[in-house]
């Protein structure tokens, strides 16, 4: 599956003000019921979008009907072309709008010099533009072309994903468009060297993130690499991005974060390890910490991008879905993290935690829906990874209303259906597949994990444009379940 990305060939405008990884100027973007909505008019240097739509310009004259706010500036400025030569056009004495007039737009042109190699099928494509919309411009009588002369390519606009869940119009001219892959991540825990060997050769399965580098009392970090397996992996074609924990200690995290030798010392023993064990990138994974040190890992995490720039290493971050807690949800400043960092993972997980007093699904797809959501608002789409639960939790509730949980891989939850001979049920408010039963007088819930809430994880994915997935964890779940994510 493959994204489009747009970048700017240039930066324009004026006043620009920086949202997450995007830079938009707010009166650039102007909101016209009958023309183009929400046109932005300003964009940085390098910064990418998601495109979500292509469309041309109108054949002919376009016409704009003013609306309250607009001015002849803002007008022109939204299609492009000068304010004077929009005056003019339209005989407008003044400066003077008045809502529900009728203005032209002339039609915008850029020029195509046609190579020998060049075919009509493959401009319309390279400018994404109809073939019949480059014939009726050009008054084009057959369709061989002559190097050396050129053909009028009609302006259009890109629809791109913004932060804030909006979208706006870019010029085409601005922007220069390439194809991005999407990916699939999965978490290495819980196995047998055989069985990370074997994991390797998983269709589906992209990138591995085995559990390399943890934070420590005694040498702030300690390292526990497999040349061997990072090998393996390149052999299979997997990209290596060992994971970074912090043992979801606050204050062993307080110890590196806010002291900058301690993160330079930190981030050079990790950089010196990626390097000889020729991984690709790094997962880091803190969790539970202190609010106090919100900026700290923000600004370590820009250290650590700014230390692997050189050899061109991906950094991404785990972010917890937003919740109320301080620790595990307040202390990550996610725009910050969004701007420093190659992807973020958002654990769309543990909705209902292990000890939770109140049985539940461990994601019910709403909950998730709007965590995405949440996330847009601050990270842009195309560097957001979903996190997806390879496991869920077999809730127990005694005959005394108590609460407990096991939990339980989409294997072994699978393993229980069978032996159980249980029926699954539809939950229509979670989106999953349910069972329960009765044993020894207690009550036993499963919201399952398995191909069809996969199948919907995934549809979020394409939904929002998202650049992937992540599963903790690999080894949870049948080989098969990876072909949903392929």
């Amino acid at each position: 599956m493959l994204l489009f990305v747009c970048q700017s060939k240039q930066t324009y405008g004026a006043g620009a003000i920086s949202v997450g990884t995007v830079s938009v100027n707010k009166t650039s973007v102007l909101t016209s019921p009958h023309s183009y909505s929400k046109v932005v008019g300003t964009l940085s240097q390098s910064e990418a979008y998601p495109v979500l739509n292509s469309r041309e310009a109108p054949e002919g004259k376009r016409i704009h009907t003013v609306s309250t706010g607009d001015t002849l500036y803002l007008v022109a400025r939204h299609y492009g072309v000068r304010a004077d030569e929009l005056k003019k056009i339209n005989h407008v004495i003044g400066s003077r709008l008045y809502v529900g007039q009728q203005l032209i737009i002339p039609q915008e042109f850029v020029n195509h010099t046609i190579q020998k190699t060049d075919s009509l099928w493959k401009i319309a494509r390279a400018h994404h533009v109809s073939m019949e919309s480059l014939i009726n411009h050009n008054e084009l009588n057959a369709i061989v072309l002559r190097p050396g002369t050129y053909l009028k390519i009609p302006e259009g606009y890109f629809l791109l994903q913004l932060l804030g869940n909006k979208t706006g119009w870019v010029q085409k001219s601005n922007l220069e468009v390439k194809n991005v892959n999407r990916f699939n991540l999965g978490w290495k825990y819980n196995g047998t060297r055989d069985m990370y060997q074997k994991q390797l050769h998983i269709s589906g399965l992209d990138v591995v993130s085995p559990r390399w580098f943890t934070l420590s009392n005694k040498e702030l970090v300690s390292i526990d690499e497999d040349k061997d397996y990072a090998a393996a992996a390149a052999k299979a074609g997997k990209q290596v991005w060992p994971l970074f924990g912090n043992k979801f200690d606050p204050e062993l995290t307080d110890d590196v974060l806010s002291d900058l030798g301690n993160r330079q010392k930190v981030i050079q023993t990790i950089k010196t390890s990626l390097i000889q064990t020729k991984s690709q990138g790094i997962n880091v994974d803190f969790e539970n910490i202190d609010p106090k040190n919100k900026q700290d890992y923000v600004l370590f995490i820009q250290e650590l991008k700014e230390a692997l720039r050189p050899s061109g290493l991906v950094v991404s971050v785990d972010v917890s879905r937003e919740n109320a807690d301080p620790f595990w949800s307040g202390s990550l400043d996610r725009k910050g993290l969004g701007q420093a960092a190659d992807y973020v993972i958002m654990m769309g997980y543990d909705e209902h935690w292990a000890s939770s007093p109140k049985a539940g699904s461990v994601a019910s797809l709403p909950w998730t829906r709007v965590g995405i959501q949440l996330l847009m608002n601050e990270v842009p789409a195309h560097k957001i990874i979903l996190g997806v639960p390879f496991y869920t939790r077999e809730w127990i509730t005694d005959l005394n209303g108590k609460v407990r949980s096991i939990d339980r891989t989409i294997i072994e939850t699978e393993k229980v259906v069978q032996e159980k001979g249980l029926t699954k049920k539809w939950d229509s408010e979670t989106f999953q597949n349910y069972v329960e039963f009765t044993e020894n007088g207690e009550k036993h819930q499963i919201w399952l994990e398995d191909e069809t809430s996969l199948n919907l994880r995934y549809d979020l994915v394409k939904d929002y444009n998202l650049r992937g997935t992540a599963a903790w964890y690999v080894g949870g779940a049948p080989e098969e379940i990876w072909q949903n994510l392929k």
